[in-house]
């Protein structure tokens, strides 16, 4: 999953289209955006129709039901314990020079890429759920709360790596603006 196209791709598919002017419209590399539409069409926020040997893809403004958004977090949680083993496993993402490694550079952008930018990807869904008036205040809030739990418990999975300045660095110089979603 690539992450860094999805806020694009949702905001060009308010309306039907198909593969190719989607990835002219993202504007990225099309070896990386054809996964993340699989990737969304996967987790329930595109549909797809095909008409002929075209596909056609549309963004769902539906709201996730309650179970759906449960599998949504143990997909997360999963992926954080897959995090944890590796943080575990590498004790340092550091060179004696203080600079990342490769694997420390690898492991950094996963982590901010399956973890940090999906979950705000979905609070942004949530928000945008709740302006729809598609879930109630009550259930959007609850679920904002459980997103930024996980988010907290991510950045806390990293202090084995005794690197925190250096880590938020790496977050704040590589993190994808998330373009509000065109209605």
């Amino acid at each position: 999953m690539t992450g860094i196209y999805d806020d694009r791709i949702l905001s060009f598919t308010n309306d039907w289209i198909n593969t190719n002017e989607l990835c002219k419209h993202v504007k990225g590399d099309k070896t990386r955006i054809i996964p993340a539409i699989k990737d969304l069409v996967d987790m329930g926020y595109l549909e797809t129709k095909t008409d002929g040997y075209v596909k056609r893809y549309k963004r769902l403004d539906k709201a996730q039901n309650q179970e759906d958004f449960d599998r949504l977090m143990e997909l997360f949680e999963s992926n954080k314990i897959i995090a944890i083993d590796e943080i575990n496993e590498m004790k340092t993402i550091t060179t004696k020079k203080g600079i990342l490694t490769k694997r420390g550079e690898a492991l950094l952008d996963w982590i901010q890429a399956e973890l940090l930018d999906r979950a705000f990807m979905v609070m942004s869904r949530i928000k945008y759920q709740d302006t729809l008036k598609l879930l109630p205040h009550s259930v959007v809030n609850k679920r904002l709360q459980r997103i930024d739990e996980f988010v907290d418990s991510v950045m806390k999975s990293l202090s084995p790596l005794k690197q925190e300045k250096l880590i938020l660095e790496r977050f704040q110089n590589h993190t994808h603006k998330l373009e509000p979603f065109k209605i």
